[in-house]
């Protein structure tokens, strides 16, 4: 009897040895993936019909998401679609606005000194030089509540071509610019969108500043 209980004791003292060993498996801290809630605007926009057949658009896929821009602001154009010329001192500047048709996000792209009218096509716009151009994505329904340009500022995603930015004019004619994009865009916060296959036709204005 005496034996027995000895080799019961044996017994327990070597299985709460194993159990008191740590898992290696289990040893490792498991971090939750942080979800990044100042890109969930752009979870909701669904690709209508009419977006593919604007004859005037700017296009991408953002995180994947493909995203069309046709709307202007409520049937106004007031210089968003314009090319700004004045000789006299240098003025050179391009804008391409659109919106989606909800009016919740907004694309714009702002080009200095693309001497648009000679150039030839392919023309890519170089990451250095004074030929630059920059795209701004806006989450509109979060505008207003931070200030632009503060390190507070998580609704509002930049990029340029002297970063990450690649722009290609594909052509020019009868004021109608196309042209592709793609990169990375980042806010203030630090949140990025990965910007691919992006592709705009825009037809733009010219308006010489010198003579207004």
């Amino acid at each position: 009897m005496k034996t027995f209980l000895n080799m019961f004791l044996v017994f327990v003292l070597i299985v709460g040895a194993n159990s008191c060993e740590k898992d290696p498996a289990n040893n490792e801290t498991v971090n939750p993936e942080t979800i990044d809630h100042a890109k969930d605007f752009l979870k909701g926009f669904k690709v209508d019909r009419s977006d593919r057949d604007s004859e005037y658009s700017i296009h991408a896929e953002f995180d994947g998401k493909l995203i069309y821009f046709t709307a202007i602001w409520y049937g106004e154009d007031n210089g968003w679609n314009t090319l700004f010329v004045d000789k006299s001192i240098g003025l050179d500047q391009i804008n391409l606005i659109r919106q989606d048709q909800a009016h919740s996000i907004q694309i714009a792209f702002y080009f200095q000194q693309t001497n648009i009218f000679n150039r030839q096509f392919p023309h890519i716009i170089p990451p250095g030089g004074h030929e630059f151009a920059e795209i701004e994505l806006m989450n509109m329904k979060r505008s207003g509540t931070v200030v632009p340009g503060s390190p507070q500022d998580d609704f509002i995603f930049t990029g340029h071509t002297f970063d990450t930015l690649q722009i290609v004019f594909t052509g020019f004619s009868n004021n109608i610019i196309e042209g592709t994009f793609g990169g990375t865009i980042k806010s203030k916060t630090g949140s990025t969108i990965e910007v691919k296959n992006g592709h705009f036709r825009i037809k733009i204005k010219v308006t010489d500043m010198h003579n207004q």
